[in-house]
């Protein structure tokens, strides 16, 4: 409540504030579904008062994928790959007239050209849907703080049916 109070009244450095303090805690208290909801909300704080924002916060994602567990590895792979979308959506004008590069380490996003974008989107999916018996077996509802809820949940009753579904939306 009081981030979203926060955030109506227009004080993102405040509302940012709580949410750390919301990540700290629920990384204590292994609450997977806080944390990630933290990691979004930090993200879209983020983004009103930092240059290059889109950047950073995907290099933080990584960097959380690399100390998390399933199912939360595939969960923030999905996100991670749905945020190298919106990087390529937003600058792709920009991506269609660069010319291909060989024998060059692509370490910085803003180097890569749209094929480079499509390889690394499609692998983050697919690497979302890697442990498929574990996430065929987890229900959705400890994500309930994640997740959108629709008036169909029993269309997509576990963790494999939602990550795969936004897969295809990409593929």
């Amino acid at each position: 409540k009081k981030v979203e109070d926060f955030v109506k009244k227009n004080l993102p450095q405040s509302a940012l504030a709580e949410v750390k303090k919301i990540y700290q805690l629920a990384k204590k208290e292994k609450q997977d579904a806080q944390v990630i909801k933290s990691l979004v909300y930090m993200t879209g704080l983020q983004s009103e008062n930092r240059e290059d924002n889109e950047v950073l916060s995907i290099r933080e994602i990584e960097k959380e994928i690399i100390g998390s567990k399933e199912p939360v590895t595939s969960i923030l792979n999905s996100l991670l790959a749905e945020m190298y979308w919106s990087y390529y959506q937003q600058n792709r004008w920009d991506l269609y007239n660069r010319t291909k590069t060989t024998d060059f380490k692509k370490d910085d996003i803003a180097t890569w050209g749209a094929e480079d974008f499509h390889k690394k989107i499609g692998e983050l999916y697919q690497r979302s849907l890697k442990d498929e018996k574990l996430l065929q077996q987890t229900k959705l509802s400890p994500f309930d703080a994640i997740i959108i809820k629709g008036n169909v949940r029993h269309l997509r009753p576990t963790l494999f049916d939602l990550l795969a579904h936004r897969a295809l939306r990409y593929f």
